[in-house]
């Protein structure tokens, strides 16, 4: 579909330079000896690590795959160990196959399980910046973000969203202006949840649909009437709505009993 003008961002090198100086800067505040990320061999880990390789020197970056089975996911790890070699960057492969087998007894449903997958990976994350003082740098696009498409306290879990501004469309730009590898751009976007799982036939709309309604409300301040007249389908757009609605919590901090202003 055609993309409202003014969505897809131009000039590149003043995000990556912006982002950069952002994790630069983010980094040195902490006082921390670097960063940690979760390496999946999908376009937005692969941005992430490429630029904090940048901002802060590949020795001071570490990618942790996680798979729940290393065999079945070969080609993402296989993707993702490319990437980290070529970047000079720290990186290994923790399985979660057993982690992910003790919970077999709840049987959890499809999506629960994803979810405890995804939060299996968030406290690897944690344990490993533990061990070393790092931060936990999370990948999660402004796309993803603000429809909820990441699970609460599991890849929502980190300390830092560099990529967070950054609708879908500009990830896919941004990541081929910094060389991450076409065979990782042009893969089909998957939390790598379950098998077949990708990330437009679980939300149930294109990324250009998605960016195009969320830009429109969010930048461009317009009504779901006014978007529907721009040309996209209402059915959608009203499904986008929703889901942003339905998401607030995620990007919210838990709501807190105000003892003291209430009653005190």
């Amino acid at each position: 579909m055609h993309l409202p003008k003014g969505l897809k961002i131009d000039d590149l090198e003043t995000p990556r330079k912006y982002i950069t100086k952002f994790i630069r800067d983010y980094v040195t505040k902490a006082g921390v000896n670097g960063v940690v990320l979760g390496l999946s061999g999908g376009i937005d880990s692969s941005l992430v690590a490429t630029l904090a390789c940048e901002a802060i020197g590949s020795d001071r970056v570490h990618g942790i795959m996680l798979p729940v089975d290393a065999k079945k996911d070969a080609e993402n790890i296989g993707d993702a160990q490319k990437l980290a070699e070529s970047l000079e960057m720290k990186h290994e492969i923790f399985e979660l196959k057993k982690a992910v087998a003790v919970y077999d007894s709840l049987s959890l449903d499809r999506v629960a399980l994803g979810n405890l997958t995804a939060r299996l990976r968030m406290v690897t994350w944690y344990a490993k910046a533990n061990q070393e003082n790092l931060l936990v740098m999370g990948t999660g696009n402004k796309s993803e973000l603000m429809v909820g498409y990441f699970t609460k306290y599991g890849d929502g879990g980190i300390d830092i969203l560099p990529i967070g501004d950054l609708y879908k469309e500009n990830v896919w730009s941004l990541a081929r202006h910094v060389g991450v590898p076409e065979k990782i751009i042009t893969k089909v976007p998957s939390a790598g949840l379950w098998k077949g799982q990708t990330d437009e036939g679980e939300i149930g709309v294109t990324y250009a649909e998605l960016d195009s309604i969320l830009y429109l409300k969010l930048e461009k301040r317009m009504s779901e009437e006014e978007i529907v007249e721009y040309g996209i389908d209402k059915s959608k757009v009203q499904k986008v709505f929703k889901m942003m609605k339905n998401s607030e919590h995620k990007r919210n901090t838990p709501p807190i009993a105000k003892v003291r202003t209430e009653v005190i």
